[in-house]
């Protein structure tokens, strides 16, 4: 029996722009592959089956993902997105009845916009529901046509003519595809392009040809939307997922006294009334409980750290540390 919803993550390119040859999608972001953060929004939207399409560097993008539970299918040659869900579609046994398609290199998605995106393909019932955004300078972001309001295609912006490039509507390259739809179309697909590769978006086209919907939710946070093509888009990222774990903390009780000189990483948690000082950075997968004082310029990863203990200067790693402790300066506690 197939699953209800699956999801399909796009990741199967070098990335170029990165100057590296470490995968784009598997790049760190507060110490964990970018491409785990879109794992995680899909996961939380109900996806009970999670592929992703790998291409550069398949086995070393498969080693970096080990325990994060999902399958992988490999497109051995980039032509496309159309292409890349053409190599999905001849791995598996049945299409299942929906497919949410991502990109790999959105950590910053919106799970609330995900759900809504959802919610409209079950109560509509399209073919295609795809996430748009409105954005003042569009510069080089596929275009929505539209014809009495509704879509009608996708253009990318090389294949867009002068009149085209006006409109602010954008494709954010998330679509939610009818099974059955997907499996009929997928491999109709042509590569009559520019760029002579396998459009996704060519199947808007198609559904409105054979007389089906296609219906568009459109993101209003511009920032959930950042897809990463450099170290500066990279760095810009985790600014911004930095800033939403501090600011997580702190409304949940925790002192942070120099937000700009801390690191905390998206798996730790802290309990109230600790207090974090500066030069602290905190990974991997970290507990540290209440009544705390860590800092300045600690060093915890992997660790535990029990209620009113005190540490300063000093490196813990895959350790427990137990309550009430005065750990003493520059000393190294490793499990």
């Amino acid at each position: 029996m197939t699953a209800k919803l699956q999801a399909l993550i796009l990741a199967a390119g070098k990335g170029t722009r990165m100057k590296s040859e470490l995968p784009k999608v598997v790049h760190p972001i507060l110490g964990k592959p970018m491409v785990s953060y879109v794992i995680e929004a899909v996961k939380a939207v109900g996806c009970d089956k999670v592929t992703l399409i790998t291409g550069y560097k398949s086995e070393l993008v498969r080693d970096l993902l080990t325990g994060e539970n999902v399958s992988f299918v490999e497109q051995p040659q980039q032509l496309g997105t159309g292409h890349a869900v053409q190599c999905f579609a001849k791995e598996i046994t049945a299409m299942p009845e929906r497919l949410l398609v991502v990109c790999g290199d959105t950590p910053l998605i919106s799970t609330d916009t995900l759900r809504e995106m959802i919610e409209m393909h079950d109560s509509q019932k399209p073919a295609i529901t795809m996430m748009t955004l409105n954005m003042e300078n569009p510069g080089n972001y596929g275009r929505i046509l539209r014809r009495s309001n509704q879509v009608c295609a996708i253009r990318e912006a090389r294949d867009c003519s002068q009149e085209e490039l006006k409109v602010k509507e954008v494709n954010l390259a998330v679509y939610l595809f009818e099974g059955q739809f997907l499996q009929n179309n997928i491999f109709k697909l042509t590569a009559g392009n520019q760029q002579k590769e396998y459009y996704l978006t060519d199947l808007v086209e198609m559904a409105v040809e054979q007389g089906l919907p296609v219906i568009s939710c459109i993101e209003k946070d511009e920032s959930s939307t950042l897809g990463i093509n450099s170290r500066q888009h990279l760095a810009e990222v985790s600014a911004i997922l930095q800033k939403q774990i501090l600011d997580r903390l702190m409304s949940a009780g925790v002192t942070i006294t120099s937000p700009h000189n801390t690191f905390i990483g998206p798996d730790v948690s802290i309990e109230p009334d600790t207090v974090i000082h500066p030069g602290t950075m905190i990974s991997g997968r970290c507990r540290i409980g209440r009544d705390c004082v860590i800092g300045p310029n600690c060093h915890i990863s992997c660790a535990t750290i029990g209620n009113g203990c005190s540490l300063e200067a000093c490196i813990v790693k895959n350790a427990h540390v137990a309550d009430k402790s005065q750990i003493e300066p520059f000393s190294l506690i490793e499990g």
